[in-house]
């Protein structure tokens, strides 16, 4: 064995954390069934998995948030059986949730010491400098007396990881950590993981996007319906045999078309290499949206989209990159009817607008999948087959003098699960009990199965794994082939490149560039997304060839 082999095997020769035959059971679910795991010191430990296979839960039982109902976890040697989150916390565990848990109009300081026992306010000063310090050990860059609404997203982030290093977290479990980040900010990301990593912490990270996998692991351990398929090293393997661990080779091959998720990986070639050769050639139909200087505010009577013009046509996906908070869920609101705008002017088709209802727009063909399906996109108590016509239950299909057809209602239901290879025990399921990934198909069957004109696709993939992702992308595209005009909201580039046909970057409430697929890359939409304006680009819908 060389010197660098043996200086690779006593960096990971301590086990800051071991899990055996940890198994947890909901009603009528195993969410984990007899999972044994080991994370090294030093090694960021990826786990992969499908939406529902167990990933959340295993990292909640880890952090104190749920019991074990069975099984052993050693932290540094020591047996442990937590029953909050503080006691893992106490035993090093810090987690950083993909959902940043901050007071906005706190400063830093504030919410890193928020909740700890024994820090009073009287010693902020000090705590700022031990903030400062693990800020410039780690290349963190985080200014502790800064309130935080005035930080951007990335920096928001950085908060939280001091915030647990602050506490003396050793393991740290990154949840989705870069589902919010530009390209930048990843990269960013990236550099102090690795650096934490080099400094003996162990992580956990989750993610699903194969290409921070395949960087950044030092091993990885793939899930499947609660169970453990393998742990491998990252050398040792490749997207297409973690694919086929994670839903079964047969169905990797024929449903998700690997092919496409190796397609991701490929993205930073076309930066290199980015002749257009490949892409799919559209011709786009009659104008379907037309917004001009559009002015509106948010919930706080904020200014949100300060002069928003922009085009979209029938058979084209146009799609929104933007650093999440910079007017994306607003300009969905104004497009569905949600909110008024105070300037400008909303053509749909060949009709002026002024101030449509959501009535309006959904009898005028406006679909729409909300950023937070949870709260906006489903009704969780009702079943499956009741959510499908949310939209729909005046039709006489479904309903007549008031009364509900159930037999049509349920059948109708049936059809869609298979149609959209929705898994669950039946259409009579309440949908509040389905996998991200599940319900996320019963918002999009229930909005493409009408008649449509305009789909408003807000981070329609976010949190979901390659199956559904896969899914989810392919019948959004087929929609658009047969002539839907779709808005993509996205913070994931990778996958705006890939599906759509032109690309707007928002930023503070304003469009500064509209890029073809030929000239978009991920390097420039990232420079974009700060606010810098494309000078080169056609920065206008109307510059295009339509038919």
């Amino acid at each position: 064995m060389g010197i660098a082999e043996n200086v690779q095997a006593e960096k990971f020769q301590n086990l800051p954390l071991e899990l055996k035959g940890i198994t947890k059971k909901f009603p009528g679910i195993i969410a984990n069934d007899n999972v044994d795991f080991t994370l090294r010191e030093g090694e960021i430990h990826t786990i992969l998995g499908e939406n529902g296979a167990g990933k959340s839960t295993l990292m909640n039982i880890i952090a104190g948030l749920y019991p074990a109902d069975a099984g052993e976890i050693k932290v540094f040697g020591e047996l442990v059986n937590f029953t909050n989150p503080r006691q893992a916390i106490e035993k090093s565990i810090g987690m950083v949730f993909q959902h940043f848990m901050l007071v906005r109009n706190h400063t830093v300081a504030e919410n890193i010491i928020l909740g700890m026992p024994g820090v009073a306010a009287l010693e902020l000063k000090k705590v700022q400098q031990q903030i400062r310090e693990i800020s410039e050990r780690y290349d963190l860059f985080v200014d502790p007396e800064k309130k935080i609404q005035e930080l951007s997203v990335g920096e928001q982030q950085r908060v939280e990881i001091v915030k647990v290093l602050f506490r003396g977290a050793r393991i740290l479990i990154l949840d989705e950590p870069t589902a919010v980040l530009t390209p930048q900010e990843s990269n960013a990301l990236y550099e102090i993981m690795q650096r934490m990593a080099d400094e003996k912490h162990a992580i956990i990270f989750i993610t699903h996007k194969m290409k921070e996998v395949m960087a950044l692991s030092h091993r990885i351990t793939v899930l499947s319906r609660g169970k453990v398929m393998a742990t491998l090293k990252r050398e040792d393997t490749d997207p297409e045999a973690l694919a086929d661990l994670m839903i079964g080779s047969l169905e990797a091959k024929e449903s998700i078309k690997v092919a496409e998720l190796l397609k991701e990986t490929e993205l930073d070639k076309r930066e290199k290499h980015n002749t257009g050769t490949e892409e799919k050639k559209h011709k786009f139909g009659k104008l379907t949206v037309a917004l001009k200087d559009i002015h509106a505010v948010n919930d706080l009577g904020q200014p949100a989209l300060k002069g928003i013009s922009l085009d979209i046509y029938a058979g084209e996906i146009l799609g929104m990159a933007g650093v999440s908070g910079n007017g994306q869920p607003e300009l969905a609101d104004v497009l569905s009817g949600m909110r008024s705008p105070i300037q400008g002017s909303y053509q749909f088709e060949e009709t002026p607008l002024e101030k449509p209802t959501v009535n309006e727009m959904i009898d005028r063909g406006v679909g729409y999948i909300p950023e937070d399906r949870k709260r906006f996109g489903i009704s969780s108590g009702m079943s499956i087959a009741y959510n499908f016509l949310l939209r729909d239950f005046r039709n006489p299909k479904f309903s007549s003098n008031q009364l509900l057809s159930l037999q049509n209602i349920f059948e109708y239901g049936s059809s869609k699960i298979q149609e959209f290879d929705i898994r669950a025990p039946s259409e009579k399921t309440p949908v509040g009990l389905l996998s991200g990934g599940n319900m996320q198909k019963v918002i999009l069957a229930r909005e493409i199965s009408r008649s449509l004109k305009l789909l408003l696709a807000s981070q329609p993939t976010r949190g979901l794994d390659i199956h559904a992702t896969s899914f989810i992308r392919e019948q959004i595209c087929q929609a658009r082939d047969q002539g839907l005009a779709v808005l993509w909201i996205s913070e994931d580039l990778d996958e705006l490149l890939m599906v759509a046909d032109r690309i707007a970057v928002i930023f503070d409430g304003r469009i500064v560039g509209i890029l073809t697929q030929e000239e978009a890359s991920i390097s420039l939409i990232g420079q974009m997304m700060t606010g810098m304006e494309n000078k080169n680009s056609s920065d206008s819908a109307n510059n295009f060839d339509y038919a």
